[in-house]
């Protein structure tokens, strides 16, 4: 199997890819692109690459390695979110899922703006449920934020969303 086409595949891919689904696409078996994922994942791994082999969310992906994440993040799409939409995603990460009128209520009339802008960079989904909306974030902010799971953003012990106390504060979350 060419380890090269497998690297190309999972470059264009918006997402993890299943190792079913690669071997589908690229009309392989599945032993041979599990050995030259195994081998792209080694070269991957040598000093001086930029680029790491990694299993998430069912899948393979490639990303930035985390030591040269921060150096390189200018040129990464989103950077263009504005600090009031990044702290009102915060609440919504922190909290989720969470009713949009108790974000309101947090934040002020502004947060509908910056749901819309969310909504449509794919970070958060929104659900109707009465005459509000149940906020929470997608499977696109774990992986734009590297992480497998909202747990890793809170501090252990941390209250668990949906705590009685209501939604945190910018000042609890940020």
């Amino acid at each position: 199997m060419d380890q090269a086409l497998i690297e190309a595949a999972l470059f264009v891919a918006a997402g993890p890819v299943s190792l079913a689904r690669l071997a589908q696409v690229l009309d392989a078996d599945s032993r041979a692109v599990g050995a030259a994922l195994h081998a792209l994942a080694q070269d991957l791994e040598e000093e001086g690459r930029g680029i790491e082999l990694i299993q998430e969310g069912g899948g393979y992906l490639l990303r930035v390695k985390a030591e040269l994440a921060e150096r390189v993040r200018p040129l990464a799409p989103h950077q263009d979110i504005p600090e009031p939409v990044l702290r009102t995603l915060a609440v919504i990460a922190y909290n989720g899922p969470l009713l949009q009128s108790e974000l309101v209520r947090v934040r002020g009339q502004r947060v509908y703006g910056h749901v819309r802008e969310l909504l449509a960079r794919g970070f958060v989904e929104a659900e109707d449920e009465g005459t509000s909306k149940r906020l929470s974030v997608t499977d696109a902010f774990l992986r734009y934020f590297g992480v497998s799971s909202l747990a890793e953003l809170r501090p252990p012990g941390d209250r668990s969303a949906g705590a009685d106390a209501g939604p945190a504060t910018d000042e609890d979350v940020l």
